[in-house]
């Protein structure tokens, strides 16, 4: 393949669609925070475990189809995946929005996290086809930048059009519009540039899934790979709980903000992250280190979420949640060194199992959390209903932020076991 095919100016137009599924993938796993209260009211939801886990029904599906994403990435190409994974997502907004019962709310978020599951990969399949290696990095980097823009969509935006609307409404809408880009992927996306054959992969689906799980194996036997993990769990997943759940109703109901004064906050942590994901990336690169940045930027996690659990018990003056919400959104840009390490401890070929073992981490631990968290407040809720919806004390938020401390402790301990790889890979295979 030629500089020149790859360089064709078509595939910028295709990536350009393809970052618009993205932005689909982000929008709903933050979505349901901004919604919290108005799902509680709707489906009768009494406890705050039962609404945690249907915003994790996401994370659930997502973290099990790590290993048939690339399976399906590989086999259908990623213009089918992708527009199939839209598709998903899409028809599981509307049944979610449409849903009568809170059965039937759980089974659209279910087929939500089916479809955004597969959608990255494919798109990383896009990237390596399509781009020459060396801009492999910086694409990525923009894909993950568009990816937060979707994150901010789903904070103030979103809650600009709940409140002129309904939160019903609002899902139709997003539902549609993924109706529309997974349309736009078909008809404008192709797996190869023009003239270019690629080999067909011939072997079954059996045997190279039998080959993945072989590959995931060695990487799981890696014990450089499980301080990523574990800072993926903790760091990752205490910031989506934050920003995808608990964040929202935490601003409204202990501080008595509006849902929009809430979500703009909730827009800072998303900001925070596209600001600082390609900066510690570059940074990174250019001074050809790993793990110092990465011990920092667990430990500035730990500090922003240290700062709302303990100042005041949990309600620190307004005016700090501000650079608390952005500077722990740019702690989260260090999971742009859990794929960089992720893939520099492990073996080359073995790159893409390397990222989703440690991606795994990330979705395991918001998943966990998430409902840990609804069950947490609920120990602590006092009695208060406000047209059928828990009103949570400032000491609930207090007793179950403070165990998510546990969390960030468990990000700051892998990264300080973290190796330092020096921006090499650094895997030597034990004879």
């Amino acid at each position: 393949m030629t500089e020149e095919t790859r360089q064709s100016a078509g595939r910028w137009l295709m990536w350009a669609a393809l970052a618009l599924a993205y932005i689909i993938v982000y929008i709903h796993r933050v979505a349901p925070s901004v919604v919290a209260d108005q799902l509680m009211e709707t489906f009768a939801i009494r406890d705050g475990a039962v609404l945690g886990s249907l915003a994790a029904m996401y994370f659930y599906v997502y973290a099990v189809m790590q290993l048939p994403s690339g399976l399906m990435a590989d086999s259908l190409g990623p213009r089918a995946t992708v527009t199939i994974g839209v598709l998903f997502a899409g028809l599981g907004s509307l049944l979610f929005a449409a849903a009568p019962t809170i059965s039937m709310a759980f089974f659209g978020r279910f087929l939500v996290g089916l479809g955004v599951s597969i959608i990255f990969v494919s798109i990383l399949k896009f990237h390596a086809v399509w781009f020459l290696p060396r801009e492999f990095a910086f694409i990525t980097g923009l894909l993950l930048l568009v990816g937060n823009f979707g994150a901010m969509l789903a904070t103030t935006p979103l809650a600009f059009l709940v409140d002129a609307t309904s939160w019903q409404f609002s899902f139709v809408v997003i539902g549609a519009f993924s109706l529309v880009i997974a349309v736009a992927s078909w008809i404008i996306v192709r797996d190869v540039p023009p003239n270019v054959v690629v080999a067909a992969e011939t072997r079954p689906i059996g045997v190279r899934l039998r080959e993945n799980l072989v590959q995931m194996t060695l990487v799981i036997r890696n014990w450089r790979t499980w301080p990523l993990f574990l800072v993926a769990f903790g760091l990752y997943g205490t910031l989506i709980t934050f920003q995808g759940m608990w964040g929202v109703p935490y601003l409204m109901q202990v501080y008595g903000m509006g849902r929009t004064a809430a979500a703009n906050l909730m827009l800072l942590v998303g900001a925070g992250m596209a600001v600082g994901s390609p900066l510690i990336g570059f940074f990174s690169d250019r001074l050809a280190r790993r793990k110092a940045p990465y011990i920092f930027l667990a430990a500035l996690g730990t500090l922003c979420w240290a700062l709302l659990v303990f100042w005041n018990q949990g309600r620190p003056p307004v005016a700090a949640l501000y650079p608390i919400c952005f500077l722990f959104g740019v702690a989260g840009g260090g999971m742009t060194l859990t794929f960089t390490l992720g893939k520099e401890v492990n073996p080359p070929e073995f790159a893409g199992t390397a990222v989703a073992v440690v991606n795994i981490g990330g979705f395991l631990g918001i998943a966990l959390m998430q409902p840990l968290l609804g069950f947490l407040l609920d120990l602590q809720w006092d009695g208060v209903l406000r047209e059928g919806v828990k009103i949570y004390p400032q000491q609930a938020y207090f007793w179950a932020f403070s165990f998510g401390l546990a969390f960030m402790a468990l990000a700051v301990i892998g990264a300080l076991l973290a190796k330092e790889t020096y921006g090499k890979n650094c895997y030597v295979e034990k004879k």
